[in-house]
């Protein structure tokens, strides 16, 4: 077992910038989640421990060993690529024992690490059939126990869910989470799928252009967006956004916009009370709006009026998306919901949970 970490790490391709003074430590048996967008970095940082590619500037340690000069072999890592990368003239036995035979280890352990890891990722029925014979995920089982039975140091995985359908993605994301409780080995995981990386990650690194926005267990990052792009690329819908200017009537403090007027509760309205006057970003999460009949006793100043633009049933829930002079936002309402295309509504904002940013900056103005 090992931590990770990054220190001033980047890597430059030319004129571009794939990763820029990363500064990161991963915890020994830790679970972290590299998200964010395409062409954010989260990849190249993986395959910069892995020694497949070779920073620009920075030093990278596994355990309390600056790897940067090591070759892959040396390093201690298995990786899992998004691809499966097995050998097609070999059936899943072989190609899960082949990085063992290459380690030149004893034909019973060999033989042992194999069906054990099998049995462990219900795999052990297939063993002797080659890759055409299997299905994406039996594949992308064989390629995990292929990583499995190298018993690494540190796990990095790429996107290894995603060329699986839907159901079978979530049975899997399961299966890795079972595994991680039971081995307890290090794991750097990369995927762009926020949903994912909020379901599997101890903690999660969100990176944009390079750069790491915000580190912090899935909760914090969901209730306390440090910035604008980590509170947009969080959560599912996506949080919606109004221009808004602080004002104060008396005692009471409000944000208000083109068709939006919200009172502050005290605990909001404190952190911002000296940029009375100025204008901000107003943040709500569609979870945080409800129909009146949903809502006992809503605060004063807690409503907003909009129209109806289209309606998705979920079965369980009902997203809605609605307009105000022009400014869409969605809302996520209950099952019951029988809003109609082009119907005018009230809808009550959960104004405890609002987030304010700052315009300029894009920095959370609350945490």
């Amino acid at each position: 077992m090992a931590r990770v970490i990054f220190e001033q790490v980047s890597k430059f391709f030319g004129d571009v910038v794939a990763l820029r003074d990363l500064d990161l430590e991963v915890h020994d048996r830790e679970f972290i989640v590299l998200v964010g967008p395409s062409g954010s970095g989260k990849s190249t940082a993986l395959r910069l421990v892995a020694g497949l590619e070779e920073a620009t500037t920075g030093r990278i340690y596994i355990g309390n060993r600056v790897v940067n000069d090591l070759a892959p072999k040396d390093r201690d890592v298995a990786m899992v690529f998004q691809s499966y990368a097995l050998y097609p003239h070999m059936n899943a036995y072989d190609n899960m024992a082949h990085p063992l035979r290459l380690r030149r280890l004893p034909r019973g352990e060999v033989d042992e690490r194999v069906r054990r890891t099998a049995e462990m990722l219900g795999i052990a029925e297939l063993l002797q059939r080659k890759p055409r014979e299997l299905s994406g995920g039996q594949r992308q089982r064989v390629a995990l126990g292929r990583a499995l039975v190298r018993d690494p140091a540190v796990f990095l995985m790429d996107e290894p869910l995603s060329n699986l359908d839907v159901k079978l993605r979530v049975a899997t994301r399961a299966e890795l989470i079972r595994l991680h409780e039971r081995l307890r080995t290090t794991t750097i995981y990369v995927t762009h799928d926020q949903q994912e990386a909020m379901t599997l990650g101890d903690r999660i690194a969100v990176l944009n252009n390079g750069i790491l926005q915000q580190l912090g267990a899935p909760e914090v990052l969901y209730n306390r967006p440090g910035n604008l792009f980590v509170a947009g690329f969080i959560g599912n819908p996506a949080m919606s956004f109004f221009d808004v200017q602080i004002i104060a009537e008396g005692e009471a403090v409000f944000v208000e916009g083109i068709g939006v007027k919200l009172q502050l509760p005290p605990h909001v309205a404190r952190p911002i009370e000296r940029r009375i006057g100025e204008e901000i970003v107003l943040g709500i999460r569609p979870e945080h709006l409800f129909e009146p009949h949903d809502v006992e006793h809503a605060p004063p100043d807690s409503t907003v009026e909009a129209t109806v633009d289209l309606v998705e049933p979920m079965g369980a829930e009902v997203y809605v998306h609605l307009v105000i002079a022009r400014q869409h936002f969605t809302a996520r309402l209950g099952p019951d919901c029988e809003l109609r295309r082009g119907q005018r509504t009230t809808l009550v904002v959960d104004t405890r949970k609002l987030h304010l940013f700052d315009k300029r900056t894009q920095r959370s103005l609350l945490y």
